[in-house]
């Protein structure tokens, strides 16, 4: 057992090398397998908007700007080969997020939890697989990793001693990610709360709390006067919420992890799915007059009311929008499934694939332990239970796997402080509490292992 009195060996710059590098190799085959190959969905729609936005000076797409404006820069670099070039600057920032995960945990079990965590890190499978393909998380993470670890700072100096700049830097970096994901927006109020209460002092920091708030909102705010102005409503980052309700509060509930395993979304493959879901009311039909802005807002209207007439199927809908939150597949795997991938991953892709969806339940499992045991390590176990719960609010909408990833470099750090010996023998609360999580968990899995099987299958 680690006595948390004792001050741990600090991190060094040169302790990441190996891990890193690793991790920079393991991820320069996704990219490199992925090279030309055939853009789908929302990579190709990313692809898109970033050129238009380089060519005619105006963005005309649902999703948060961040990531088309970073395309669009690289657009006007390097032209047509834009797509791979964006896969290799993915590949730069996966250094970047792998560092500042790696001084998270660092911060509370010192140089060995942070070489844990750099290597659980390179060697997570699913955070690898986002190198190569072309959506906004690796961009997110490089902004959202950072603000975390802002935020834990803050709360190890305490009111006393923490710099003014820290809350509002990591707002700062909360509004980036923001403009980058437009859920992230859901984080800011229960982090400001997190703020408020973790910091040491006979009362909440409530000024140090609003700043942090003020500031993300102040990253955000230009944009959403743009917004005003482009659409005559408020909207405050995107407008994509029109859609997404209309996948997940209709008569049924898409998961877009599983597309292309059956003719239809509607028919989403899991027996046990299906009986949590029930008999299906009539779906309710997405609007197609006026402004993208206008229109998604009454999609969104559309859904609640569509909700209150239908309470019990739409509780149903949530359990099932949060097991399949929690389910062992990947979006990684589903992109292998749907594209035609080169070499090096095309000989191994099968083996690839079980090994990715073998990564999520192995992380969540040691974290758990983490959790459970590295009881001095109290703001970040404090700020990983806040982020459960914001993460678990985004999957009442859409519970594919591509919303846990803002959980993942805590997960990682809390994992690493297990392995690295951090850790102390758990009180009777917590093993209950390990226990029930540990429940909950293998529950959750038992509706995703047809769905995962068909996955893998298809990969065969």
């Amino acid at each position: 057992m680690t006595d948390p009195t004792e001050r741990p060996a600090a991190l060094r710059p040169r302790d990441l090398v190996i891990p890193l590098g690793v991790g920079v190799a393991l991820r320069l085959l996704f990219v490199v397998s992925f090279l030309g190959t055939d853009l789908a969905g929302d990579e190709r729609a990313y692809s898109r908007l970033g050129g238009a936005w380089h060519e005619f000076g105006a963005y005309t797409g649902i999703w948060a700007p961040l990531y088309a404006r970073a395309f669009a820069v690289v657009h006007a670099l390097v032209g047509d080969a834009a797509p791979d070039a964006m896969r290799f600057l993915h590949l730069g920032l996966a250094v970047w997020i792998g560092a500042w995960t790696a001084r998270i945990a660092a911060m509370f079990g010192g140089r060995r939890a942070g070489v844990a965590a750099a290597w659980v890190y390179a060697l997570y499978l699913p955070l690898a697989g986002y190198c190569a393909l072309l959506f906004s998380e690796t961009v997110f993470l490089s902004l959202f990793v950072p603000a975390i670890h802002q935020l834990l700072r803050l709360a190890r100096e305490g009111r006393a001693q923490a710099p003014w700049w820290r809350a509002p830097l990591a707002g700062s970096l909360v509004g980036l990610a923001a403009l980058t994901r437009e859920s992230t927006a859901l984080f800011v109020v229960p982090c400001a709360l997190w703020i408020a209460f973790a910091l040491r002092g006979p009362r909440p920091a409530l000024w140090t709390a609003a700043s942090f708030a003020l500031t993300a909102a102040l990253c955000v705010l230009p944009w959403t006067i743009r917004n005003l102005h482009t659409f005559g409503t408020f909207v405050p980052v995107g407008i994509s919420a029109g859609a997404n309700s209309f996948v997940g509060w209709n008569a049924y509930d898409a998961n877009f992890d599983l597309a292309g395993l059956t003719p239809t979304l509607e028919e989403a493959p899991g027996r046990i799915r299906k009986a949590i879901r029930g008999a299906a009311p009539e779906p309710w039909v997405s609007l197609t007059e006026g402004n993208d802005a206008h229109r998604s807002r009454a999609n969104v209207e559309l859904g609640l009311s569509f909700s209150a007439e239908h309470p019990v199927f739409f509780a149903r809908g949530r359990i099932v929008e949060f097991v399949d939150l929690l389910s062992p597949l990947s979006y990684p795997v589903r992109s292998m499934r749907l594209v035609d991938v080169g070499q090096p991953l095309a000989s191994v892709r099968p083996v690839v694939a079980v090994l990715t969806i073998l990564c999520v339940p192995l992380l969540l499992l040691m974290a758990l332990q983490g959790w459970a045991t590295a009881r001095h390590a109290g703001p970040l176990r404090s700020l990983a239970a806040t982020m459960v719960l914001c993460t678990s609010a985004v999957a009442l909408v859409n519970g594919i796997s591509r919303y846990r990833l803002p959980l993942v470099p805590v997960l990682i750090a809390l994992a690493a402080l297990y392995m690295s010996g951090a850790r102390e023998a758990p009180t009777a609360a917590t093993r209950r509490v390990r226990l029930v999580v540990a429940v909950v968990l293998v529950l959750a899995w038992i509706p995703s292992l047809e769905p995962t099987l068909l996955s893998l299958a298809a990969l065969m």
